[in-house]
């Protein structure tokens, strides 16, 4: 008959109970790491209740018993057990079959088991029978797996390595690979277990039947004296075969009359004398050491959140210190608008009431300088706003004094991607809006004088060749040539001032704007059309790089006439196979135009002057080009800058606004 489950588990509780709680055995344990494969059924594996079980488990958990060592478990994937190992991270492996090459490297104790390793291949191959067939082949094999060193003379062989010996089994099952070399009972288990006993089978002999024990490094020899007394012990007191039958088979006792009536009556004797000494002896010391450890836990955790609340004190003041450094006005915002924190010169500016934090935005004088909708764009869509002006008419406390400020918006984004809050930034811009004026008429003064000097220049040329020919008009009137020639170039001189007074008061009388919505690819296209034949004639190549959607909301033809402008200077400022570079992207509210050219580029001292009225390096230029362009851009809220450096080229950088909500 069976001998029942549960009285031979009760047997084994009574004796490992009555060990653990013998007297002298606290102090005899020791705490060591063993490391093992976190999915090697039957040996080692994480059960369906979570719990790390398998022959090694028991086995490790029986020699505690018996050397009274305090056994911590660390489930890792094999090769990381035994990488673990090698560091010093773990004081043993358990279940490790030896070998040659491993023994060089550790110390193995007395062996517990005999491991052999198979081929498994599908139902369906018929080339595969032995070891020596497996050469050219896909082979699947665990990462740190004896197989690693069985199969090194298969040169030819393709390893496959995974990191689990239940991977390599869905590979072949996956046609992925040909076959797979791996322990036998783990893979019969795992086969097994998804049922798929009817598409897999194991050829040839077993491979490589070997001992298979316990391992540390040479370091920790120590270690294995202990190991071997209690694998001995436990061969002779029985129950290692009670751990090895519980794994791999149930063992068949002969017929023995009243023998199930006879156990069941040791099980309740055992039980009940079990549970006297658990109460008794183990759980009162059980009890004591884990308030012990308890006790210390709580008080490291207890330094720990005082260390981390200091920490986290500091930083808070000094986040607040270098706020209030700054030289701006600082004010945060949580996701229902309210005042989560501000700058002292905040909070000076807006009436020295630092109670503001915790207020509603609306209850405070900062929604009378920010617009609200630019507040719940940041806050529900995360857009910034950037570099804004408004004017503020200060409270009567300040005599209500017209005040300049510039701010900006900038959502709160949590490393979730969340948008927590608001970030609100502000200056009072006026002394220096009124310092930019001043020195916006001492230029213009300048650019007036060379403006003056320009015209002069411009118009005494023309001017000369007009007076010149007059003045031979009395004498060489009757000669036909001259006739000629006069009516050829003085209406030419002529057109040619006409055409310097129509730049100059293009430059200095620009149009009022009209701004429309339009497509920033239509405008470059209808451009590019424009100056084709400039573009043939001197072999360019054009590139158009176009966000799609970019809109532009300016006066259409103004945008054009700069278009036209840069876009014949890049042509113009390039040899044959040069290449002009087009591209049109969104930058924040407004629409960047990146033009760049390969020419020569702009020399330093030309870069700061191109601005300028008739300032040119073209032989034949009247330098209004790039000063009316300014002045284009300037007038449709835009904003030009130039990039360029000698010998590498030039990138002209426009920003217009786009369409709105309410624009046209």
């Amino acid at each position: 008959m069976h001998i029942h489950k549960r009285t031979i588990s009760a047997i084994l509780l009574f004796f490992l109970l009555i060990a653990f709680a013998l007297p002298g055995s606290a102090e005899r344990q020791k705490v060591i790491r063993i490391a093992g494969d976190n999915n090697f059924p039957p040996f080692e594996y994480f059960a369906q209740s979570g719990v790390y079980s398998g022959f090694n488990v028991d086995m490790m958990n029986a020699i505690s018993l018996e050397t009274g060592m305090n056994i911590e478990f660390v489930p890792l994937p094999w090769d990381e057990a035994l990488k673990a190992l090698q560091n010093g991270e773990v004081d043993a492996v358990q279940g490790m079959k030896y070998s040659p090459a491993r023994d060089a490297i550790y110390d193995f104790s007395d062996p517990y088991f005999t491991s052999s390793q198979g081929i498994f291949v599908r139902k369906d191959n018929m080339y595969i029978f032995q070891i020596d067939d497996l050469d050219g082949r896909r082979i699947a094999i665990q990462k740190g797996d004896i197989a690693n060193d069985l199969l090194r003379k298969h040169h030819n062989a393709q390893f496959v390595t995974t990191s689990s010996q239940e991977e390599a089994v869905q590979l072949l099952l996956a046609g992925k690979v040909d076959a797979f070399v791996g322990n036998r009972i783990t893979g019969q288990y795992f086969i097994q277990k998804t049922n798929q006993q009817d598409q897999i089978k194991i050829v040839g002999e077993p491979i490589n039947p070997t001992d298979y024990g316990v391992a540390v490094m040479p370091r920790n020899h120590a270690l294995l004296k202990d190991i071997n007394k209690a694998i001995l012990r436990l061969k002779q007191n029985g129950t290692y075969d009670k751990i090895e039958r519980k794994w791999f088979g149930e063992y068949i006792m002969p017929n023995a009359p009243n023998l199930y009536a006879i156990m069941k009556v040791l099980q309740i004797v055992l039980i009940v004398v079990g549970t006297i000494v658990v109460i008794v002896l183990w759980w009162n010391r059980v009890l004591k050491r884990e308030v012990k450890r308890r006790t210390v836990q709580i008080g490291a955790i207890n330094q720990q959140l005082k260390e981390k609340m200091e920490q986290l004190e500091e930083n808070v003041q000094f986040q607040q210190q270098l706020l209030d450094s700054t030289y701006s006005f600082y004010v945060t915002l949580d996701k229902g608008e309210t005042v989560s924190r501000m700058n002292r010169k905040a909070a000076r500016y807006l009436g020295g009431a630092s109670s503001l934090v915790g207020l509603p935005m609306h209850e405070t004088l900062l929604s009378s300088i920010i617009p609200r909708e630019e507040v719940v764009a940041a806050l529900t869509r995360g857009e910034a706003t950037l570099q804004k002006e408004t004017v503020w008419n200060k409270p009567v406390m300040d005599d209500g004094v017209q005040r300049t400020l510039r701010y900006n918006i900038f959502p709160i984004v949590s490393p979730a991607q969340e948008i927590t809050g608001a970030i609100i930034n502000f200056m009072d811009v006026t002394e220096q809006v009124e310092l930019e004026k001043k020195m916006e008429q001492e230029e213009r003064l300048r650019s007036l004088g060379q403006l003056i000097l320009g015209i002069a220049h411009e118009i005494r040329n023309p001017l000369t060749s007009i007076l010149t020919y007059t003045e031979l008009l009395p004498t060489k009137f009757d000669n036909p040539k001259f006739r000629a020639f006069f009516s050829e170039q003085v209406p030419g001189e002529i057109k040619r001032l006409n055409g310097l007074v129509s730049d100059l008061l293009d430059y200095a009388r620009p149009k009022q704007p009209h701004p429309v919505s339009f497509a920033a690819g239509e405008l470059i296209e209808a451009v590019l059309g424009l100056c084709q034949q400039n573009i043939k004639e001197r072999g360019v190549d054009v590139h158009v790089q176009m966000e799609a959607g970019l809109m532009l909301y300016t006066d259409f033809n103004q945008t054009k006439q700069v278009a036209i402008n840069i876009i014949l200077n890049g042509v113009e400022a390039m040899q044959p196979g040069g290449q002009l570079t087009i591209q049109g992207t969104r930058d924040g509210t407004l629409a960047k135009l990146l033009i760049t050219d390969t020419g020569e580029g702009i020399a330093p001292d030309d870069r700061y002057r191109v601005f300028e009225p008739f300032y040119t390096t073209k032989p034949h230029g009247v330098g209004l080009g790039l000063p009316t362009t300014y002045h284009l851009v300037k007038e449709n809220g835009g904003t030009i800058d130039i990039e360029s450096k000698q010998g590498s080229g030039t990138s002209v950088i426009i920003r217009l606004p786009m369409p709105q909500e309410g624009s046209e």
